[in-house]
């Protein structure tokens, strides 16, 4: 978990390559970012990037893929419980309305007003390692 509380600088997505593969020290909406990369060209999944250090809020819910990877992650404020981010798919099969992300490492990040789905072997693990400090 990453320990320092205050968000880097807020970095408007119009600063930064919605197609660019690694982004250090940010702070932006994961929407934002969603947005930017389809309207460049780069589809509907964020996909093959490196995030480090970046402060990523929502109010959004990311949908986790394969190869998506996190160390140091800081999930933020879960009232103590991580299960109070997480979101079952009910069907098991879609979250639509999800942001998915395929692919992608996330080191010392902080995520804000940030939900989580993904399959159940993901939650289950997160549920189980992820330690909470609020």
């Amino acid at each position: 978990m990453a320990t320092d509380q205050s968000p880097p600088r807020q970095v408007e997505m119009r600063e930064m390559d919605p197609l660019g593969k690694t982004f250090s020290g940010g702070h932006f909406a994961l929407f934002d970012l969603y947005r930017a990369n389809i309207q460049a060209g780069g589809g509907a999944i964020i996909e093959g990037r490196e995030f480090t250090d970046c402060f990523i809020e929502g109010p959004a819910v990311m949908l986790v893929l394969e190869g998506t990877h996190f160390d140091g992650v800081n999930f933020g404020p879960s009232g103590g419980d991580l299960r109070n981010i997480l979101f079952r798919p009910v069907s098991g099969q879609r979250a639509i309305g999800a942001i998915p992300v395929r692919n992608c490492t996330f080191t010392n990040c902080q995520f804000h007003t940030l939900g989580i789905t993904g399959g159940e072997d993901l939650l289950r693990t997160l549920i189980e390692q992820v330690k909470t400090t609020d």
